[in-house]
């Protein structure tokens, strides 16, 4: 299969390597450089906020994988920029060439009441459900394996034994995920089509914020001291450092919001669709670290 992959980074190179194995190649679509790419994939320059610069990316390709999105910016109107009209822009393109699937790699957090982030993604959702293309919508849980921030922060937090902040209570609820089966579910996802389906994927244990910090603690054998944030003192720390000239701030306005907000979390229909099954927290760990399983921290 001939694919145009946009947002290539973190996930999207393991993702260009998983989908070169299983026998697809096509091109990726990137704003600047690219670092190099697998075996049987070439770069394409473009820009999904200019629709006059994806005239022809998808050329001889057959189905797209759009994983590219604004995550974290202060200026509300740029995740619509990107994430919904950069998805409507793509998804023009993709009709005008011919090309029969799109799949598109949301979020967990997809209730209005996670932000401007989630609310630029239910616009995008609703955008490909109504392309007319057969189309699948992949929402991952909180990944961890990639390094960098979010959750792989924390983990690292942990590991080193460090202070963690705690939003609120510390009931927000997660799903972590490891990288390597996040990415074989989106490579399943793609190669073997579902019409019309959203799959959330998602590890197989639900936690709250705590109880992941306490898991961490236990497998690192660290003790993490707890530092509680009230939300309200969180979302106005934010708004002050939106006012700063910061390129990257330490903490962004809608970021409490999205970790707070409902979230999808059943992972069973992909289990039945296609026998999807992410590994436990310690098992995901000891991959990324490298350990036998069961064996000593």
């Amino acid at each position: 299969m001939k694919i145009l992959v946009t947002g290539p980074g973190r996930l999207g190179g393991p993702l260009l390597a998983e989908l070169g194995r299983r026998g697809a190649s096509g091109a990726v679509l990137c704003r600047s450089g690219v670092s190099p790419l697998p075996a049987g994939w070439r770069s394409v320059r473009a820009d999904v906020t200019r629709p006059e610069s994806l005239v022809g990316v998808c050329a001889d390709c057959e189905a797209v994988l759009h994983l590219a999105a604004v995550t974290h910016t202060n200026a509300a109107a740029r995740y619509d920029e990107v994430n919904a009209l950069g998805t409507e822009h793509l998804v023009a393109e993709a009709r005008r060439a011919g090309v029969q699937r799109f799949v598109l790699v949301s979020t967990r957090a997809i209730s209005p009441q996670g932000g401007a982030y989630s609310r630029s993604k239910i616009r995008a959702e609703a955008i490909v459900r109504e392309s007319g293309m057969s189309w699948s919508i992949v929402r991952p849980a909180e990944v961890y394996g990639t390094g960098g921030e979010g959750i792989s922060a924390l983990i690292d937090r942990c590991r080193r034994g460090r202070w963690i902040p705690v939003v609120g209570d510390g009931s927000a609820r997660l799903a972590p995920i490891y990288l390597d089966d996040v990415v074989a579910g989106i490579g399943e996802v793609v190669l073997a089509p579902r019409v019309g389906a959203v799959e959330a994927l998602a590890g197989p244990e639900e936690m709250t914020l705590l109880e992941l910090i306490a898991r961490l603690g236990a497998y690192f054998r660290t003790s993490p001291s707890i530092v509680r944030v009230p939300a309200g003192l969180l979302e106005l720390a934010a708004r002050g450092l939106a006012l700063l000239p910061l390129r990257k701030p330490p903490l962004y306005v809608d970021q409490v919001a999205r970790l707070l907000s409902p979230k999808t979390k059943d992972a069973t229909p992909a289990g039945e669709r296609f026998g999807f099954r992410a590994r436990p927290l310690e098992a995901g760990l000891d991959a990324l670290f490298r350990r036998p399983q069961g064996s000593p921290a």
